[in-house]
């Protein structure tokens, strides 16, 4: 698309447009397209969630301290990645509404944005990160050979970490345009050299943690690479690549930032959450450490499927919040509600089952099963809570609001579930048992304010008012 297309089409101009078609499609059929995007969505985060299962077991058979130190990374690269999942849904939610507007400048110029300026944090923070890693994996609890292993892990990532930005946006991009096909197969194709080369460079060649680190890059570098030369070969597409756009406006910065900086806000409340649960679980020893690291893996297993229900949900209600239809917004979080708990709370079940078979998988110390399954016991309640608040957050990202899921998050993690956990141990003896009270607590509160949010920004307002603004 140039640089003067104009944005003031006739309705039926949309419709016939057959870059436009997706949009049409899911007008049609909104029930359909929610699954459209979300199947694909769930299949790439199955075959995510098998190379974090695999890494994490690789990782695992190397003892206990190397697993230790891998979770006192997590955070820590979660935190510095926050801004890129920020943008990443930031510019799915612009381009998704500037689709069903039928605004394909403003479209370009939403990617164009996220492009540039994921560069510029990839960098930034990387440089951080190489600063400051080891002196801030210290101060984060871990002791001795941990911190070594914590930081011939995490340099390598930080080193690389623009990759990991482009990549995110990249996939963004697609996402916002109604593909969530090709962004998965990208996917498929990395996890599965990422799980080979990992194989290779822990098992084989004996590389340790620093391995599993270079695997990781390897993986990401070839999904930008691929994302890169379809997305400049394409022509029938929403979004064109334009160098012009990789210089934003003003307005266009102020769009994108103002959604991206309450969701990387509130990524960085829940890596806080994180660290702090880990500093609470260090006084019971790395193993307490280590079980909350392998447990938590089954947490992603069981909200994969709400992640990508909820993920698909931004492009859809999205497009239908800038195609100014209220009733099938509406109707959308509805059907998405029902889903997204329902299947937290039967998948919930079933890993608390066979959470002693699964947990086998990251760690055979008999404590940290122990550990690991009470965790779980805990966590069956607190799975449909998280897909509300989930759900909610990601609704409303959509509609243009990025603020709610920062609230969400703050009051689950910060505001009640930290602070709990901290009385539970040190105030009422509940021992490692109070951190996983403390978490379920945060659940409760999180829950009603999603529900009072959603009232308020879908129902007592109308959903589509700000999509429809940016035109």
């Amino acid at each position: 698309m140039s640089d003067t297309a104009t944005t003031d089409r006739p309705a039926d101009a949309v419709v016939a447009d057959p870059r436009t078609d997706r949009l049409q499609q899911f007008l049609d059929a909104p029930k359909r397209a929610l699954w459209t995007m979300a199947l694909p969505m769930m299949a790439g985060m199955t075959v995510q969630t098998t190379y974090i299962v695999a890494d994490t077991a690789f990782i695992g058979s190397l003892g206990t301290d190397e697993l230790a130190a891998a979770t006192f990374v997590a955070p820590l690269f979660f935190l510095m990645i926050a801004l890129t999942m920020g943008i990443g849904t930031a510019v799915t939610a612009l381009v998704a509404q500037a689709v069903g507007r039928g605004d394909a400048k403003g479209a370009d110029a939403a990617a164009g944005a996220a492009i540039s300026s994921g560069l510029f944090l990839g960098f930034l923070l990387g440089a951080i990160g190489l600063a400051g890693g080891r002196w801030i994996l210290a101060a984060l609890g871990a002791e001795g050979r941990v911190v070594d292993l914590g930081w011939e892990y995490f340099q390598v990532l930080a080193a690389f970490l623009p990759l990991f930005f482009i990549a995110a946006v990249l996939r963004s991009i697609l996402t916002g345009e109604g593909d969530a096909k090709t962004p998965m197969i990208v996917l498929a194709i990395s996890t599965t050299v990422n799980i080979a080369l990992d194989a290779l460079f822990i098992l084989v060649l004996g590389m340790g943690l620093r391995g599993a680190a270079i695997a990781t890059t390897i993986a990401v570098g070839i999904s930008v690479s691929v994302f890169s030369v379809l997305m400049l070969r394409r022509k029938s597409a929403f979004v064109r690549l334009r160098v012009s756009a990789l210089v934003p406006s003003r307005e266009i910065l102020v769009q994108l930032y103002g959604l991206a900086i309450p969701i990387a806000a509130s990524m960085v409340a829940m890596s806080a959450g994180t660290i702090l649960f880990n500093l609470i679980l260090a006084d019971f020893g790395s193993v307490a450490v280590a079980a909350y690291g392998a447990a938590s893996k089954v947490d992603m297993i069981v909200v994969l499927p709400i992640y990508g229900l909820s993920g698909a949900a931004v492009t859809v209600v999205g497009m239908f919040a800038g195609a100014g239809r209220t009733d099938l917004v509406r109707s959308t979080a509805l059907y998405t509600y029902r889903w997204a708990i329902s299947l937290a709370a039967v998948i919930g079940g079933v890993a608390y089952l066979s959470s002693g078979s699964i947990l086998r998988v990251f760690t055979s110390d008999p404590t940290a099963l122990s550990i690991g399954a009470t965790y779980l016991g805990f966590m069956i309640f607190a799975y449909p809570m998280m897909a509300v608040g989930m759900t909610t957050g990601r609704l409303l990202q959509g509609l243009g609001h990025g603020f709610p899921a920062l609230l969400i998050t703050t009051i689950r993690v910060l505001l009640v579930g930290v602070p709990v956990a901290w009385l539970a141990v040190n105030v009422f003896d509940q021992s490692i048992r109070g951190v996983w009270i403390g978490i379920l607590t945060g659940g409760v509160f999180a829950t009603i304010c999603s529900l009072w949010m959603v009232r308020q920004l879908m129902w007592r307002s109308d959903p589509s008012l700000k999509a429809v603004a940016r035109a």
